[in-house]
This record gives C-alpha cells, structure tokens and sequence, in this order.
C-alpha cells in the first residue's frame, strides 16, 4: 500500500501545472519527427506492404474520428468547469466521495466519467492546473473512474454481443469483470480515505469566476479549449502515427504470438487457445463467436469458455490500451504521465481479475 502511495504521489511528476515558456513543445516536435521519418520510410522502402489506400483507411480515418471525438470532450469539460455545472454534477455523489476524501471536483470528474472518459480526465487536468486538486488525487480519482464507471459506459455496446454470441459463458463472463470493475473502485476509493487528507466540509470553489455576459464565458472557453486542443493534436498525432507502424511491423501481433503460445501449452487445452487467440484479436466480437462456436460443439464447456474468455481479456487489454488509448493520455496528460496513468489502471485491472478469477476457477 506505501508503495501504491508512493507511485500515485510521483506519477504526474511528468505533468507541471504550467509549463514555463515553449519548453514542453521539445518532446512533441521530437515525437513529430520520429513519426514523419518512420512513416516517410515506410512509405517508401522497397517491398513495403503500406499502399496510400491503407493509409488512408487504416491511419487517416481513425485518426481523424479520434481527433474528433477528443475535440467534443475536451470542449464539453471546458463547457462544464466554466458554465458552473460541475457544482451540480458533484453534488450527486458528495456522500460517497466524501467518505473518500475526494474534493467536490474530482466528484465531478466522477459523474462525468459515466458518461465519457476524455470529458472526465479533462476535467481532473484542468483542476490539477488550477491547483484545485493536488496530483495524488489526480492520479486516484482517474483510477477510481476506472472501475465501474468505465465498464458501464462500455456495457450497452458490449452486453448484447457478449450475451447473444457467448450465451451462458458470456453472461457469466459479464459478471466477473462487473465484480472486477466494483472491486476497482471501490478498493481505490478506500485507499483515498486512508491516504488522503479530509476535505474541507464547506463546498470547493468549483467555479473562480461566473460573468453574467455569455460572450466573454464563450470566449473563456474558446481560448482554453484552442490552448489544450493543440498540444493535444502535437502530442497524439505523432504517438497515434508510431503505433500504427508498431502495429504495421507486428509487434503486437508478435506479443499475441508469445502469449497464447504460453497459454495454450501450459495452461489450457488447444481449444481454449483458440478462444483466446480470437479474444486477443482487434474485433472484440470474433472472441465471442468463438467462444459461443466453441461451447455449443462441446468443445469446452461453459466453465473453460468463462476462464478462457477471462485470460484473453487480461492479455489483450493491456496491448488494446496501448494502441489506442496511449495517443490520447499523451495528449491529455503528458507522454510520461499518460503512460504511467495506463500502467497504473492495467495492472489494475489485471489483478482485479484475477482476484475473481481465481475463486471461480476453484469452486465455480
């Protein structure tokens, strides 16, 4: 526990609450450079497989949803701080966040990772700059928001899939990594009561300043949102770029290659390899189809398809997180920050479900 106190309270040392000058633009403009030689490179070397149709649906499209997407976020978590809403998302949660020692603006930040994750993390940056929250309790409230809020933001496009492909498995499945998500905030959540100091019982000053003129809260909003947007567009674009050719070169493909070979000869029979292969793969619905295919050949039985579909999970969500999601924490946070904040909620997770796991696997 001294040591997850240790690393919470070091894990922003990354991430000033403001950079002094043009000095955080070096690790960008370095990114922007390793991301145009290496695609320049893999453009045009001899016998490379990258045509300009791939790059465009595979790099140029994604890029540019994601972009958006992020755009909306970081929009809407401006429009929440400045407009005075974050007082009312915070009071819907006070109690509970009280009990953990969290300010009324990481309560905040809570409610809104219901709903989106980037609205959420932008929120906690922007606290943490104004200095209204201290980076323990930046680096806690993002692992609290982890656990069940992000699952459920997941489930209504997950549950149907999972139950009408995977059947009595998938349900079961489902289950489990509920019960690891409530762990995970939860037992973040008593960690911050036991690490952290108790908040004043008066409200946080949410808001610094409401003007009655519409005009000059839209323009507050406009420059934060401008000032943010680039350095997120400087610090994604480049991560996004390199991990795509990661990608592109295999390494992922290789890590999945390692992994279920591990698995399949020392931990499950051959048909369960093929669940997690599936599981491992970018199309979260061909694990489930697999495991349903699998199931209902008698193949494995409901038990092996749940402890198979579990393990996929923990290994492909760590590689998922990295692909995906590192571009946008770089971007959000800081390259060092962001990643430490990934490592953090991965290993997380990992021993969330194995805690689960485990009993299941001896008594289920």
């Amino acid at each position: 526990m001294k040591r997850m106190s240790r690393i919470a309270g070091n894990a922003s040392s990354g991430m000033k609450g403001k950079r002094p000058g043009k000095k955080w633009l070096i690790v960008p403009s370095i990114l922007i450079l390793a991301g145009t030689a290496s695609l320049a490179w893999s453009l045009y070397v001899p016998g490379s497989a990258l045509s300009g149709e791939k790059l465009y649906s595979k790099l140029i499209v994604p890029l540019l949803k994601l972009l958006v997407l992020l755009s909306v976020g970081l929009l809407a978590g401006q429009a929440l701080e400045s407009l005075g809403w974050t007082r009312k998302l915070a009071r819907l949660v006070r109690p509970l966040t009280r009990w953990g020692h969290l300010n009324d603006e990481s309560g905040a930040a809570f409610v809104s990772s219901f709903v989106s994750g980037v609205v959420a993390n932008s929120m906690l940056v922007d606290f943490y700059q104004a200095k209204r929250i201290s980076r323990k309790e930046l680096v806690l409230t993002y692992l609290v928001n982890n656990g069940l809020p992000v699952y459920l933001v997941h489930l209504p496009t997950t549950f149907f899939v999972v139950a009408s492909l995977a059947g009595t498995a998938g349900l079961l499945y489902l289950a489990l990594t509920f019960i690891a998500a409530c762990l995970r905030s939860i037992g973040v959540l008593a960690y911050t009561r036991w690490t952290l100091p108790a908040p004043s019982p008066a409200w946080s000053a949410l808001v610094d300043h409401l003007d009655a003129n519409n005009t000059s809260v839209m323009r507050k909003i406009w420059e934060k949102f401008r000032g943010r947007f680039v350095r997120l567009v400087l610090y994604t674009i480049p991560i996004y770029i390199l991990v795509f050719l990661a990608g592109e070169r295999g390494v992922f493909q290789w890590l999945r290659s390692g992994a279920v070979g591990f698995v399949s000869s020392d931990v499950f029979p051959i048909e369960a390899a093929g669940v997690v292969i599936f599981a491992l793969a970018a199309e979260f619905t061909s694990g489930m189809a697999a495991a349903g295919a699998l199931q209902n050949t008698g193949s494995l039985d409901v038990k092996q398809t749940v402890l198979a579909l579990v393990l996929g999970t923990i290994i492909a969500t760590p590689l998922r997180a990295v692909r995906h999601q590192l571009p946008t924490y770089a971007g959000l946070f800081s390259l060092g920050l962001g990643s430490q904040l990934l490592f953090m909620s991965q290993a997380l997770r990992i021993l969330s479900l194995a805690a689960v796991v485990l009993p299941y696997a001896i008594w289920g």
